[in-house]
């Protein structure tokens, strides 16, 4: 296949691409029933009752509650979350699903573990890219790029 055609269809999946892009952004706000940080912020009172899920950053814990700062479009709000027997340290993220109570409480019904402390991040992160690198390494040790024709080619032994 020529340069120029392959060059074309590059640029036909990048514009394909960019546009999948514009339509999730259009339509982010229709993907969750569920309010998120910035209508909490906006209008708590009227959510009081609902079902929610939200992510969140443990500020503190105590037995069977925790407190979580969760944030969303720059606007943060804490919430008390009740019902809970999930060990996680402060600094840890969770995904709580509960219903909204009054004076900023959730009852939960179910509480997941993103990461269970700061370091978990780091964790999750440096191990990808460990494995990024050795995907990379050996890539390059059995394959080549021949720059003639512009395809992949086995490298000898």
């Amino acid at each position: 296949m020529r340069v120029r055609v392959r060059v074309v269809i590059m640029l036909v999946l990048c514009l394909t691409l960019g546009g999948l892009f514009v339509h999730a952004a259009v339509t982010e706000d229709k993907w969750t029933p569920y309010p998120d940080a910035a209508d909490l912020s906006a209008g708590y009172e009227s959510h009081v009752g609902q079902q929610l899920m939200v992510f969140g950053t443990v500020t503190e814990t105590s037995e069977g509650e925790m407190r979580i700062r969760a944030e969303s479009d720059g606007t943060a709000i804490t919430l008390r979350v009740t019902e809970t027997r999930t060990a996680v340290e402060p600094g840890g993220v969770v995904q709580v699903y509960g219903t909204l109570e009054p004076a900023q409480t959730i009852a939960a019904e179910r509480v997941e573990v993103v990461n269970s402390s700061r370091w978990a991040e780091f964790y999750k992160y440096g191990t990808s890219a460990i494995g990024a690198l050795g995907f990379l390494l050996l890539f390059v040790r059995y394959w080549r790029i021949d720059r003639e024709a512009w395809t992949l080619e086995a490298r000898d032994g």
